[in-house]
């Protein structure tokens, strides 16, 4: 498996309650890795809805929304400098992708208000969403203040699936587990896999033994306190958020689906419904290479 460490962290921050709980949770993941951080945000000069207000937001503005950010993030002790973009409101995704590549991060970090479906396809708000469609390494979206604190173990869920290729999955959870003391509970969401005829495939319990054996040996190996457990058949994002509240997980790792904003819709896409509706971050894992 490839190197699950979180090296070089992009964070993007617009100002919003999410962007800075989006800040300190990546700050702990930087700290476990020891990881270079680069803060960016997107600041332009049209009129914008902000914190209940329209306005338009300075340079000097958003110049102290990144210092502050980068801060925060050099007080716990890591390496971080920051960036403002220049974009037209509507391309702010495109810009987050072009300075994640410049930066070669294996890590982008994201505060998102969590639009209802209809909302996050048809405005430009979402960023999140179309940020997916745009970069290949993992993505944390973050919607709220987040569990977990500065410098604490983490309790990670891991959701895979049937038919999933668990390796991004694993190496994505691997990393959000780097604190020590973290640990990971996978869960198997047991679910029929239909094929381009129509036909449908459900894994035998034989299969999914062998894929959580598989999965808790990986962790075991990289010295992470695992356990694992097969979720009951049902709609997949609503069983994934009800194991990660009875186990009060901090962070819910998925696989890495990222189809475009309107498929993911029509197709009821668990990547868009579980960024729709969780309070928890989510890690969208590396996507799978075919």
């Amino acid at each position: 498996m490839k190197d699950s460490s979180f090296s070089r962290i992009l964070i993007a921050t617009d100002g919003s309650e999410a962007a800075a709980a989006a800040v300190s949770l990546a700050g702990s993941f930087a700290h476990a890795s020891g990881a270079a951080v680069r803060i960016v945000h997107v600041w332009n000069l049209e009129v914008h809805h902000r914190a209940g207000v329209w306005d338009v937001e300075t340079r000097s503005e958003a110049r102290r929304l990144v210092d502050s950010s980068i801060s925060l993030v050099r007080r716990l002790g890591i390496s971080a400098d920051g960036e403002i973009l220049h974009a037209d409101h509507g391309r702010v995704a495109v810009a987050i992708a072009e300075a994640a590549r410049n930066f070669e991060a294996n890590l982008i970090v994201i505060g998102s208000r969590g639009l209802s479906d209809w909302q996050s396809i048809l405005t430009d708000h979402s960023v999140s969403h179309e940020l997916l469609t745009r970069v290949d390494c993992p993505v944390l979206v973050v919607r709220g203040p987040s569990p977990a604190t500065e410098h604490a173990s983490k309790r990670v869920l891991l959701a895979i699936a049937g038919g999933d290729d668990i390796e991004p999955a694993m190496a994505a959870a691997i990393a959000a587990a780097a604190s020590p003391g973290s640990s990971v509970l996978v869960l198997h969401v047991a679910q029929a896999i239909f094929g381009a005829q129509g036909f449908a495939w459900v894994e035998s319990g034989e299969e999914i033994n062998q894929v959580m054996a598989r999965s808790t040996e990986l962790l075991s190996k990289a010295g992470i306190t695992a356990s694992a457990t097969v979720a009951p058949h049902g709609p997949v994002a609503e069983t994934v958020l009800a194991a990660a509240a009875r186990w009060e997980a901090d962070v819910i790792v998925i696989g890495s689906s990222r189809m475009g904003d309107l498929g993911s819709l029509v197709l009821g896409s668990v990547t868009h419904n579980l960024l729709r509706a969780s309070a928890r971050p989510i890690l969208v894992a590396e996507k799978a290479r075919p």
